[in-house]
C-alpha cells in the first residue's frame, strides 16, 4: 500500500511493487518522456523502465511477487490522473528488459475513468486488473513484469511501470523472452515523429 501526499502524481503500479519504489516516488509516477510542469522540470527517460531494470540482478531486483503459468494474476495502480483513460499493455521480460512479449492488452477506459467516454482526469476507485499468464510460459527467477500505459487526453505521453517477478512454469529457465507481440513504443524520443499518438483516442494495438 502506499501514501501519496503533496506530490504532483500521475500514476504506477502499487502491487506488485515496482522496482525502487522505496526511493524516489517522483520519478515512478512520472511518465518515461517526463514532467515539464514537475518541480524541478523531470526530463525523459530511458526506455525501458526508466533505467531500474538495471537493478534485476542487485539486491533491489529481489522478487515481490511469485506467478505460475496458467493461473490468473492480479495487480493494481496507484493513481491520481486518469486523463479519460487510454489503452494498457502487460508484458513480460526473461532476458533482463532486452525483449518483450505482451500478455494482456486493453483498449479502451484504462485505466479507468469514473465516466467513460468523457475527457475526465476523475478516476474508477476499482483500479484492480486481472490477466493470465500463458500456462506454456517456463519457470523465470526475476522476470520483469511491466505496464504500460498510454494515455487518452492530454500531453502525449508513455507511462511504463516494471516490478520483480518469479514464475513457476513449465520447463528450465529460458535465456530469452518467449515469443509473441512485442510491446508498442510511442511518443518518446527519437522515435516520436515517427509513432506519435493522436490526443483524444484510445489506442488500437497492432
Amino acid at each position: 500500500l502506499f501514501l501519496l501526499s503533496s506530490a504532483s502524481c500521475h500514476l504506477f503500479v502499487g502491487n506488485p511493487p515496482p522496482l525502487r519504489w522505496h526511493q524516489d516516488i517522483t520519478l515512478l509516477i512520472m511518465p518515461l518522456n517526463g514532467d515539464p510542469n514537475a518541480f524541478p522540470p523531470i526530463g525523459q527517460q530511458p526506455f525501458p523502465c526508466k533505467g531500474f531494470h538495471a537493478d534485476i540482478d542487485g539486491p533491489g531486483g529481489d522478487p515481490v511477487a511469485s506467478w505460475t503459468a496458467g493461473q490468473d494474476v492480479t495487480f493494481s495502480y496507484v493513481l491520481q490522473s486518469a486523463h479519460s483513460g487510454g489503452s494498457c499493455q502487460v508484458a513480460l521480460s526473461y532476458d533482463k528488459g532486452k525483449t518483450w512479449v505482451v500478455v494482456q492488452t486493453w483498449e479502451g477506459n484504462c485505466p479507468r475513468a469514473q465516466t467513460p467516454g468523457t475527457v475526465t482526469n476523475i478516476y474508477d476507485v476499482d483500479q484492480n486488473y486481472t490477466f493470465s499468464i500463458p500456462e506454456d510460459f517456463p519457470t523465470g527467477h526475476r522476470v520483469i513484469f511491466a505496464w504500460v500505459w498510454i494515455n487518452a487526453t492530454g500531453n502525449r505521453e508513455y507511462y511504463m511501470s516494471c516490478s520483480s517477478v518469479n514464475i513457476s512454469g513449465s520447463g528450465p529457465v529460458p535465456t530469452i523472452t518467449p515469443a509473441g507481440p512485442p510491446l508498442l513504443v510511442a511518443n518518446l524520443d527519437p522515435m516520436k515523429q515517427e509513432c506519435y499518438t493522436k490526443e483524444g483516442t484510445s489506442v488500437i494495438y497492432p
